[in-house]
């Protein structure tokens, strides 16, 4: 049998790896973020902290779980029709 639905199961790597580098951005966004607030001698803004925080778990996780079920749908499909 041929290598069917290739382009679904790069597309699937394709949110998998862009889960990890806006999970990565995100949190050297945070960063960034606190070493300027430390530099302007102001307290940390919790909400802005809270919130990135927050942000970039919920984007990491709806990215990897779209790229895995992506992923499982093609391994469904694969066992149905297996010969």
């Amino acid at each position: 049998m041929t290598n069917s639905f290739g382009l679904l199961k790069i597309l699937s790597i394709v949110f998998k790896v862009l889960a990890w580098v806006v999970l990565l951005l995100m949190m050297i966004g945070l960063v960034g973020n606190l070493i300027t607030n430390k530099e302007l001698s102001g307290p940390p803004l919790v909400q802005a902290i809270v919130n990135t925080v927050l942000s970039s778990i919920m984007a990491f996780l709806m990215l990897f779980a779209f790229g895995e079920v992506i992923r499982l749908l093609l391994a469904i499909e694969q066992q149905t029709h297996k010969e």
